[in-house]
């Protein structure tokens, strides 16, 4: 009887530990607002080559940006802020996060494909 009520007293313990950690995989970054400050960003792609090869933010801007495919058939991928545009047009995005991000184009265009090549700069 008292190994039976170790056992279940020891099993309760190792579930309140493990609840008091949480499961979560959310950063523990806390999530960065908006300033209210929206940067609007254009980028024109031609053959082999982005209008816009740096662009530069303030961590916490929205960011308005405009993609132009003028001459060709090109995309625009900014994987670490889950940005694939595939055809001209306008998304937002918030600049959450500090540092370099490389932006490219995202349909195999030809032999200038790896070529276009960006960056975001956050700061």
């Amino acid at each position: 009887m008292k190994k039976s009520l170790l056992g279940i007293v020891l099993g309760l313990m190792v579930v309140a530990a493990l609840s008091a950690c949480g499961s979560s995989s959310k950063s523990s970054e806390p999530a960065v607002p908006p300033t209210g400050v929206t940067e609007e960003v254009t980028i024109n792609a031609t053959n082999f080559a982005f209008s816009e090869t740096e662009v530069k933010v303030k961590k916490g801007d929205t960011i308005k940006l405009t993609f132009n495919s003028e001459e060709g058939m090109h995309g625009l991928m900014i994987k670490d802020f889950d940005v694939n545009m595939t055809e001209s047009g306008t998304t937002e995005f918030v600049a959450d996060k500090v540092g370099t991000f490389e932006f490219n184009c995202s349909i195999m265009c030809g032999g200038g494909h790896g070529d276009m090549v960006g960056k975001i700069i956050v700061e």
